[in-house]
């Protein structure tokens, strides 16, 4: 029987698969799926995915040959991609999709796959060493017994890698199941016969034996230097005599403590340099033979290098680098009992020069008693010179300003730490400095200790407790400079130690102290303290400029806000007042800045204190609600009551 179909008497969607099934006759692979769910299709792709990754390839490169898997080559179905060329069979209208429905033909759909290429270039090197005889060789440089020698270079093959991967492409895409012939590559090595012979020689000459460096110190270095420790020496006998002078006459304990100064004055030792000494060193031959490299290198062109291990040679070089070193002298600023500064100039250095050593090493080799000097530079520059210690223009104090605490408390050591920190500290004209990201972190291990300080309006133990103090000294000193202060913050309670308004805290990270040099010269920050007080000198040039502060009186005075403090042995009916706290208040603070050619500007800011709260020490259920502590509990009657042990 045959059938013909003419022009409208079969409708394409009457022989259509349903929606969300595939095509009769679809075939991936030899896998059918015609009439299958979506669903179903995947799942048949990725059971062939896995068998596909599994299938075995046969590599020959005569007379060799070598088995891998597809998975070993990177090669991988596409399921998803795969899925979405058999349903477009599906989706194939007219009347070439409803013969194909009708008659039930086989419909063959190329798969997708990829190939992973970083595990194709990870595999090729293996198959290489199976199927390749006559692989080329670079050549190398060796050392056996102390003595060098030379392999040469050999011409020999290589996998051609692109074109590999473009047949195993091929090959999956047809289902091809035959074995695939591995192109082959001719590679000649780019360095000669001549370039390792040469190489090798130069090895010779560097191991042939010994090489030593000496070094003899200049003898107007020597005289120099001798000159500058005794200075250092009398200045150090002048220093101790006056500390003998102020000692305290009278007997307290500033006198046992003066005493303890000089005492331990006299125990240390003056600030005198070492002088540097002739030195010798010998590398044997099994030093040189540690330090031996030799390698190829191919940027800017192939080439084989042979060499010295840089830091093999510090190594051996380490012990006797004391005897040369002798630190160049930075440029420092000198201050006065009366503040005059004045700049210690800065001097060369001598160092060891190791970026020259291992050259050193090979110009000595080439003597006849290989012999040569250390590369010693002793005019080795300074970190900070003379010359910018001058262009800092930094010409005498500016301002200064000092608080008062009492003695020896755990805040105390670190508002000296924080002092000792940023002692000496430059601020170059323009720049802006915070007192936090030059500081950091306070914590135990940095030296800090365990003290009071506010926290959220709240007086609480912190590591750094107290150092706000140095902060309030710090922009005192700022304020009466005429500096810009670009971050600062009151405390919350007023301290009686500090200038009304005129104060500052500092936390980590917050919040900070910031400041900008707004002067054309640069700020030097000196900070010197006692037992009982904390002093902040600034010195540079603000050109002439002049400040007047002012404070108003307080106003708008609020009263403590109270807090209780729960304590159930105490009677309910007994409160005990275990702080009256303080007032707040608001003042205005005003800065009138006075410029060399007369004009001035003000600034000013209101500084509000909400006070230090009344704490009341009161039994747990006397706590009011919403109040800290608060429990709800009832209170007990007074036969209730029972006697409490005493706090």
């Amino acid at each position: 029987m045959s059938i013909c179909v003419l022009g409208g008497a079969i409708s394409a969607p009457a022989f259509a698969p349903p929606a969300g099934t595939v095509a009769s006759g679809v075939v991936v692979a030899e896998v059918p799926l015609g009439g299958a769910s979506e669903a179903d299709a995947r799942a048949r792709l990725e059971e062939l995915g896995r068998s596909l990754e599994h299938r075995e390839v046969r590599l020959v490169a005569q007379p060799k040959e070598t088995i891998v898997s597809m998975a070993q080559l990177g090669v991988q179905l596409d399921v998803e991609a795969t899925l979405e060329r058999v349903m477009a069979v599906a989706r194939e209208g007219g009347f070439a999709g409803a013969s194909r429905a009708f008659l039930r033909t086989r419909t063959d759909v190329p798969f997708v796959f990829t190939l992973d290429e970083g595990a194709f270039h990870e595999i090729v090197p293996s198959i290489e060493e199976v199927l390749v005889d006559d692989p080329p060789f670079d050549g190398a440089i060796r050392v056996e017994d102390g003595v060098p020698s030379g392999e040469l270079p050999r011409t020999g093959h290589r996998i051609e890698r692109d074109q590999l991967e473009q047949s195993i492409r091929a090959t999956v895409a047809l289902s091809d199941q035959s074995a695939i012939t591995v192109p082959l590559q001719t590679i000649v090595p780019p360095l000669t016969e001549a370039d390792v012979r040469l190489k090798v020689e130069e090895a010779k000459v560097i191991l042939s034996g010994p090489i030593t460096l000496w070094y003899a110190p200049p003898e107007e270095l020597v005289l120099q230097l001798r000159k500058e420790n005794e200075e250092a020496e009398k200045r150090f006998k002048d220093e101790a005599d006056r500390a003998k002078w102020k000692m305290p006459k009278r007997k307290s304990r500033m006198k046992r403590k003066g005493k303890r100064l000089v005492e331990e004055a006299s125990k240390a030792k003056p600030d005198t340099l070492p002088l540097p000494e002739p030195v010798e060193l010998q590398f044997t031959q099994q030093d040189l033979l540690l330090a031996f490299r030799a390698h190829r290198v191919d940027v800017p062109s192939p080439r084989f290098i042979v060499e010295l291990d840089e830091a093999e040679v510090k190594r051996k070089l380490a012990p006797v680098v004391p005897k040369l070193y002798n630190a160049a002298r930075d440029a420092r600023f000198d201050i006065d009992d009366q503040n005059r500064i004045t700049i210690q100039k800065s001097r060369p250095g001598t160092r060891v020069d190791h970026s020259r050593l291992v050259e050193a090493l090979y110009k000595a080799a080439l003597t006849p008693d290989r012999r040569g000097p250390l590369p010693v530079d002793n005019n080795a520059d300074p970190q900070f010179t003379t010359a910018a210690a001058e262009a800092l223009a930094i010409k005498g104090l500016v301002s200064e300003f000092t608080t008062h605490h009492a003695c020896c408390q755990a805040r105390v050591k670190n508002i000296h730490r924080i002092c000792d920190m940023l002692n000496g500290t430059i601020v170059k004209a323009g720049d802006t400095i915070s007192v936090n990201s030059m500081v950091g972190p306070r914590t135990l291990e940095r030296g800090f200790l365990m003290a009071p300080s506010i926290g959220d309006g709240e007086m609480t133990e912190t590591p750094g407790g107290g150092v706000s103090q140095f902060a309030t000294t710090l922009y005192n000193a700022l304020f009466d400079g005429g500096y810009v202060v670009r971050q600062r913050q009151a405390h919350s309670f007023y301290f009686s130690r500090y200038p009304m308004g005129i104060e500052a805290t500092l936390s980590y990270p917050s919040p900070d102290l910031v400041f900008m040099n707004d002067t054309k010269a640069a700020l030097l920050l000196r900070c010197d303290y006692g037992e009982t007080f904390i002093r902040v000198r600034l010195f540079g040039d603000n050109g002439g400029r002049k400040v007047d502060r002012e404070v108003s009186r307080p106003f708008s005075y609020t009263e403590p806000r109270v807090e209780y403090v729960g304590k159930r042995s105490r009677d309910p009916d007994d409160d005990k007042v275990k702080d009256h706290g303080s007032h707040g208040f608001s003042v205005v603070t005003s800065r009138r800045i006075t410029e060399a050619d007369g004009n001035s500007r003000v600034e000013k800011r209101t500084i509000k204190y909400v006070g230090k709260p009344k704490l009341i020490e009161v039994h747990p259920c006397r706590i009011p609600k919403n109040e800290k502590g608060h429990t709800g509990e009832r209170c007990p009657k007074p036969e209730e009551v029972e006697e409490a042990p005493s706090p």
